[in-house]
């Protein structure tokens, strides 16, 4: 399972287009590949595949109209025109390195679409012939290794995906490949190996706000609080951190013993993104009940305890605010849930014979 999630969030990978501004009216009928391309950089896909197909229209012969257009479709799940479109790029352009990159990519979309994971492993192997058919035509293509390496990944095969992105890095030097190496090292459990690559990869992209989440949460695994502190909060100088970039930081804050700091970084976390972090919301409860405002750590802990039921952590924090507030009734109700759910849970049962 790790290999897939791993796999899943690498995907995307690949060329992405400039964000430059839209070109004047008239510079969108004489060129809607070159629209198209901006608007699915800015994640606008629909109106891109519209752009795309016009483009296609106009020039039928086109490849890099085609290689959009089979970009975009693997963006909105149209997996079947995707994949069909890719083979008849590739047979109409076979020097085209970019039609062997997207016909892989839709066999992979296929074995991440598929339920059967052991089944569908077929369209791995799909996607491999296919790369090695490209290596044919270009062995000094960089992408093609990066892409071959995600291909392992998914497959489970760590040797292979590490040769293969070490060959991509030998060839170019890149931000995706290392951050790539860096995951993959993350799953093989050789830390201070992705802290590396991380680490390289945020010098030549320092402005890439995800690779820096990604590169802190590693270093709290490594118990380098301070150091994941910096690293985010450098990063909200150049853009304001999201979600899961103020959910790390508060985390971090937490391990240095910064608990306002913690609490500030974890609510801006719980307002950006409500339903996202559970965590966060009981991470909240314990610092509010540290603080002494048992109010703000019942509210937390409630819609912890909302998202995740079952959890006895959260059921436990939610007893012992509702202690603190004097509601009794209340936190033996919780407690009790949280015995439940964790039989023979000491602490529980200690907060039960008080009440």
């Amino acid at each position: 399972m790790r290999w897939l999630i791993l796999a899943f969030g690498l995907s995307a990978l690949g060329a992405l287009a400039q964000q430059t501004p839209p070109p004047p009216p008239q510079t969108v009928q004489q060129d809607p590949l070159r629209l198209g391309v901006q608007l699915y950089a800015l994640g606008r896909y629909e109106t891109a595949l519209e752009l795309f197909e016009r483009a296609l229209k106009e020039k039928p012969g086109d490849p890099d109209a085609q290689y959009w257009l089979v970009r975009t479709q693997l963006k909105l799940g149209l997996l079947n025109p995707a994949l069909e479109n890719a083979k008849t790029l590739v047979a109409r352009n076979p020097r085209y390195m970019g039609g062997y990159m997207v016909l892989s990519e839709a066999y992979m979309a296929f074995y991440r679409a598929a339920e059967d994971k052991e089944r569908a492993k077929g369209y791995l192997d799909q996607a491999l012939s296919v790369l090695k058919d490209a290596e044919k035509i270009n062995p000094k293509y960089a992408s093609l290794y990066l892409q071959r390496g995600l291909v392992y990944i998914l497959l489970g095969q760590g040797p292979q995906a590490e040769e293969s992105l070490k060959k991509a890095l030998a060839l170019e030097d890149t931000p995706e490949v290392r951050k790539t190496l860096a995951e993959l090292y993350l799953a093989l459990g050789r830390l201070d190996e992705a802290l590396e690559q991380y680490a390289k990869a945020l010098e030549q992209n320092p402005k890439d706000s995800d690779l820096r989440v990604r590169y802190a949460s590693a270093l709290l695994l490594k118990n380098q609080a301070a150091e994941a502190v910096r690293v985010l909060e450098e990063g909200h100088r150049l853009k304001p951190l999201d979600a899961e970039g103020w959910y790390t930081l508060g985390r971090a804050y937490l391990l240095l013993g910064r608990k306002k700091e913690a609490g500030v970084a974890l609510e801006n976390a719980v307002a950006l993104a409500p339903l996202r972090f559970p965590t966060a919301y009981a991470y909240l409860g314990q610092i509010y009940l540290e603080l002494g405002d048992a109010q703000k750590a019942r509210s937390r802990y409630t819609v912890a305890v909302r998202l995740e039921p079952k959890n006895p952590e959260y059921r436990l924090g939610l007893c012992l605010a509702s202690e603190k507030l004097g509601d009794k009734a209340g936190a033996r109700y919780q407690c009790q849930e949280a015995l439940k759910l964790k039989p023979g849970y000491k602490e529980a049962e200690e907060v039960l014979k008080r009440l």
